[in-house]
């Protein structure tokens, strides 16, 4: 079916049915072509367009948010990257003022660049956010923590007691 003569024979068969059929039959025939034609642009090119249209806004919306909390992200993680100065005095009066929740008897104690930490009945919870904050706001990291769990039988809630030293900025 390569040749010029092949195609030349299809197309002359092609056309000779074309003549065989009725008037009527070739009247059908088109609209039917038409049809099909209209159905498959439709199909595969106008309806994916316009659903694409449509839903532009909406998907443009979500990338803005997405976009947004990505820039967050971002400024979160190089402030992160880069914390703020704290001086030694101003790290020693936040470890000084924020000890209330470790209970009554949570002191703390210089010795050159570290403080030692010393509670006797913290609420774990309360260590843990404490020693978060402290590292977040003071830049005090902990070297050492020698703790121990401290049980009172009035309560459910985990007790701690002992020292932890945290090395100052």
């Amino acid at each position: 079916m390569n040749s010029p003569n092949a195609w030349q024979q299809v197309r002359q068969a092609g056309q000779q049915l074309w003549r065989q059929r009725s008037p009527r039959e070739q009247m059908l025939l088109r609209w039917g072509a038409w049809l099909v034609l209209a159905v498959s642009l439709w199909q595969w090119a106008l309806a994916p367009a316009l659903r694409t249209w449509h839903q532009a806004p909406t998907r443009q919306a979500a990338l803005d948010l997405q976009t947004q909390r990505m820039r967050q992200l971002q400024a979160q993680a190089q402030s992160l990257q880069k914390p703020a100065s704290v001086s030694r005095t101003e790290a020693v009066q936040w470890l000084e003022k924020n000890l209330s929740e470790l209970g009554p008897n949570a002191q703390i104690s210089l010795q050159g660049d570290s403080a030692t930490l010393r509670v006797e009945a913290a609420p774990a919870w309360a260590m843990a956010r404490w020693l978060s904050q402290a590292r977040d706001s003071t830049q005090a990291l902990p070297l050492q923590a020698q703790m121990q769990h401290h049980s009172q039988s009035t309560s459910q809630e985990v007790l701690w007691q002992g020292t932890v030293v945290l090395r100052l900025p």
